[in-house]
């Protein structure tokens, strides 16, 4: 890179840190405040570099033929059948009734306030069947999803928020649910994207998380997750249920995990020595065979964490390659999702908050 600068730019650079030892304190100020303004500047280049990228994949996905080229049918079609059955296994986790049956997810989710994060143009909130109290997708690039009419009819009762992952316009405890799907290890800041969560969450709301594992770092993957560090990203949750899959949607990630986390209650603090304990995770990053797992949490799996997008086969049905924990059981849905509401309104989703 300094073969690349001038000689006047490469004497500014040396001598500017010394004129600032010799400057007044209010214009060392100025002089600090500059150099965050091109520090922020330099930042949001590359985020408009992500977006850009980002768009021209749904884009091409969506109106140039590229979900019936790579899926084998439309975007809304492919899109639709994914986050239902993403929003089916919400459901089974929390033990609802089956759907159809009073008090099934739709009418679950009919109740409450959800937020997704990072929704990219086919939310998981756009497959309730009866919508929600109220729902925001939150993506840096929701105008451009409008702009080049992507958005399904599905998500016509979604209200689409254009705002960073790290800074959401929302008041604190808006949301009963707050939904992120493979989008975080896209992100600028992971742990301002998780203060966010946590933040919007009302106490006792409910996380639903995916996530690749993966030590691959890009231009699109800046910050790849593994157990170690979802584990500490988390710390202030307590889990409920938790699994982990060799299944992927990067190739080169080596699994995924699906976790559904709760805020505690004020008087209630996160157990990270007993929950987290019980987590199936390995310090090293490597997979453990599932010593218990049925076939038909397999099957879902492999179509939930969006293996279907790099068309990796469905395993055997013999339950290798998914781990579960269960630390906690769920409270009974008149616990675990209500409570008084306030008044006051991947590529599994977008990039959410790059």
């Amino acid at each position: 890179m300094l073969a690349t600068m001038s000689l006047s730019d490469r004497l500014t650079n040396a001598l500017r840190p010394l004129a600032a030892k010799v400057m007044r304190p209010g214009v060392r100020g100025v002089h600090q405040r500059l150099d965050r303004i091109e520090r922020t500047l330099a930042l949001e280049a590359d985020d408009a570099h992500k977006y850009a990228s980002e768009l021209n994949f749904w884009r091409w996905l969506i109106r140039h033929g590229g979900s019936e080229k790579q899926y084998g049918d439309s975007f809304e079609v492919v899109f639709g059948r994914w986050q239902r059955q993403r929003l089916i296994k919400l459901s089974e986790w929390l033990f609802l009734p089956v759907q159809g049956q009073p008090g099934d997810i739709d009418d679950w989710c009919a109740e409450r306030s959800v937020v997704e994060i990072g929704a990219g143009p086919y939310p998981s909130i756009a497959a309730a069947r009866r919508g929600w109290k109220r729902s925001v997708a939150v993506d840096p690039i929701a105008k451009g999803y409008a702009e080049e009419q992507l958005l399904p009819t599905a998500a016509d009762r979604v209200v689409y928020l254009q705002a960073p992952g790290e800074r959401i316009p929302l008041p604190a405890g808006f949301a009963d649910l707050v939904i992120n799907e493979n989008c975080l290890d896209h992100v600028a800041s992971p742990q301002a994207v998780v203060h966010e969560m946590f933040r919007l969450l009302r106490p006792g709301g409910l996380l639903w998380f995916f996530v690749d594992l993966s030590h691959h770092r890009d231009h699109m993957h800046p910050h790849p997750m593994d157990e170690t560090s979802i584990r500490g990203l988390f710390k202030a949750f307590a889990m409920v249920h938790a699994e982990v899959s060799t299944h992927k949607a990067h190739p080169e990630a080596y699994g995924s995990i699906r976790a559904l986390f709760r805020k505690p209650e004020p008087r209630q603090t996160p157990t990270p020595s007993s929950a987290y304990a019980s987590m199936p995770f390995e310090a090293s990053g490597s997979l453990r065979p599932a010593p218990t797992a049925g076939p038909s949490l397999v099957s879902r799996e492999v179509d939930e964490s969006g293996a279907g997008m790099t068309g990796m086969p469905a395993e055997n049905g013999n339950g290798h390659g998914v781990r579960t924990a269960v630390p906690e059981r769920p409270r009974q849905d008149a616990e675990v999702g209500s409570a008084p509401h306030s008044s006051s309104g991947g590529r599994g989703g977008g990039l959410g908050a790059g």
